[in-house]
């Protein structure tokens, strides 16, 4: 091993022995998870390897030797490490990127490593004003989070910190409506206290990505936004309808979403290319009277406020009739508490049939 290679290993051993800080805000009440032992199975994204299992072996044989301990703490740990011992954040910045554990946790194919590399040289900026009407953004190539207001606004930093933890060099491409969807969708989920309520700035992407798990499975989208790779909701799509109807279709959802993107609106050819290959598709895989059926019954007339004159108003009115589906994708809590939400603004506003 280089000199080079020696010295980084004992800074990163220097975080590790710094696991003391994580106990105590364990103890506080600041962070609450189980502990688990180190694994190479479950540290390391096959697609993204950043070091070989042969120096990973040797990095945690220096590990174990330098904190005197044989049975290191959850990968967690050394991620928020990451966060603690990076200079660049504000307490009050640190405080919030330990919320992100159970995402941490749940998320079956994120590359650790990379969320590790990202939080330890992440840098938070804060500007005065909107930006092409952007209340945030994540810099993939400059690792810095831009939040544009002079308040710091908690909602728009963890959405962009979630980018930070899942963007790199392979899910940079995805499309953008599948992206933010999908990140606001987690957001939503793991942090909002009205989760079913989308008042974000990607209501209808949220609509899409339900949709998507609804085709193909909540944890072939999960794999697809950590992986980058479209090929896998492909596969799941063809399982039911012919594999060059499937590309065109995802190819039409894109382009549905970046007119809607650029002129507030989308046009009616899109959507009825896009209602006749969906309605198709979940009528071949599901009964009308099945509960997924349903719930996409509901998020297609959602969609279709996308080809009136003001989607962004229509899509209140549409949730102020029709109340909001309470169905969770993601979040295992939320599965468990299966958990019912009223929006206080609608005075009488019922949810959906729960799930």
């Amino acid at each position: 091993m280089k000199e080079s290679e020696k010295t980084n290993m004992k800074k990163v051993c220097s975080l590790c022995i710094s696991t003391a800080l994580i106990t105590c805000l364990v103890t506080m009440g600041s962070i609450k998870f189980k502990l688990e032992k180190y694994d190479n199975s479950n540290i390391f994204n096959d697609k993204n390897l950043k070091i070989s299992e042969m120096e990973a072996d040797e990095l945690f044989s220096v590990l174990e030797e330098e904190t005197g301990r044989d049975n290191l703490d959850n990968e967690r740990d050394l991620i928020l490490m990451a966060a603690i011992e990076n200079p660049n954040l504000t307490e009050a910045e640190r405080e919030t990127i330990f919320k992100l554990v159970d995402i941490i946790e749940e998320m079956p194919y994120i590359d650790k490593r990379m969320a590790y590399a990202n939080l330890s040289k992440l840098d938070i900026c804060y500007w005065y004003g909107l930006v092409d009407d952007s209340y945030g953004d994540y810099n993939y190539n400059a690792n810095k989070i831009n939040i544009y207001s002079d308040n710091k606004n908690n909602d728009v930093l963890l959405h962009e910190l979630i980018h930070s933890l899942f963007l790199n060099m392979n899910t940079y491409n995805l499309p953008k409506y599948f992206r933010e969807g999908v990140t606001e969708l987690l957001e939503d989920e793991y942090f909002s206290d009205e989760p079913y309520w989308e008042s974000s700035s990607y209501p209808y992407e949220i609509a899409m990505v339900k949709i998507l798990c609804d085709m193909v499975g909540s944890d072939t989208v999960l794999k697809v936004y950590t992986t980058g790779d479209m090929n896998e909701i492909e596969t799941e799509l063809n399982k039911y309808m012919d594999s060059e109807e499937t590309k065109t279709y995802l190819k039409t959802v894109e382009k549905l979403f970046n007119q809607y993107e650029k002129e507030n609106s989308t046009s009616i050819d899109y959507m009825s290319d896009f209602l006749e290959y969906t309605n198709a598709f979940f009528a071949k895989k599901y009964f009308k009277t099945n509960k997924v059926y349903e719930a996409y019954e509901y998020n297609k007339e959602l969609l279709i406020n996308m080809k009136n004159d003001d989607p962004g108003m229509d899509y209140y009115y549409y949730l102020q009739d029709n109340g909001y589906y309470v169905k969770p994708y993601f979040s295992k809590k939320l599965k468990e508490k299966n958990k019912k939400y009223y929006q206080k603004d609608f005075e009488g506003l019922l949810t959906v049939n729960s799930l």
